[in-house]
């Protein structure tokens, strides 16, 4: 009996190693939207919106999605999903995240980008993927490029409009 008991043993950690090597190709990140949707004397909200493709022949089951996000090359904010997600094999998905940012950094950046026409920014954080216990993997994830500014920053100050950042499409996608 002991011997099958190791030759059990042996496969399922077998199966379980091989199951863990397994890692899913990172989706593509976009940054579709960015939205102020507060603004205080101290700081201001953000509303995100990524686009995620998934190149995988199966499902992703996203319990988390965390990043930060620098415009002209100055932190701006750190934001987390608040909820889990999927994204279907071969499909996109969306999610919204919710920043918020020091009224400093914003300054910084108001300063960078005066008589600009258009904006870099750059996207890093990771995806923790779910798995069953402890097969869940945590993915990096990066996404630069520029986005065109239209009147965006004005709303940092009173009398201005809203602000809305889109990325074209032609960005280039960086992953690790």
């Amino acid at each position: 009996m002991s011997l099958y008991r190791l030759a059990i043993t042996i496969l399922l950690l077998t199966s379980l190693t091989a199951c863990a090597g397994i890692r899913p190709e990172p989706p593509e990140v976009q940054l579709s939207g960015l939205e102020i949707t507060d603004v205080s004397l101290s700081h201001a909200n953000f509303l995100a919106t990524l686009s995620l493709f998934n190149p995988n022949s199966y499902g992703l089951d996203i319990e988390g999605l965390s990043f930060t996000l620098f415009l002209n090359d100055i932190r701006i904010a750190k934001g987390l999903t608040a909820k889990a997600f999927s994204i279907p094999a071969e499909a996109s998905g969306k999610a919204s995240l919710r920043l918020s940012s020091s009224f400093l950094n914003l300054f910084q950046l108001s300063r960078s980008v005066q008589n600009q026409d258009e904006i870099t920014f750059r996207i890093a954080g990771e995806l923790k993927i779910g798995g069953l216990g402890l097969l869940g993997v945590t993915i990096p994830i990066e996404r630069e490029g520029i986005l065109p500014l239209s009147d965006s920053l004005n709303q940092l100050f009173p009398g201005s409009q809203p602000l809305h950042l889109k990325t074209p499409p032609e960005n280039k996608i960086l992953q690790q």
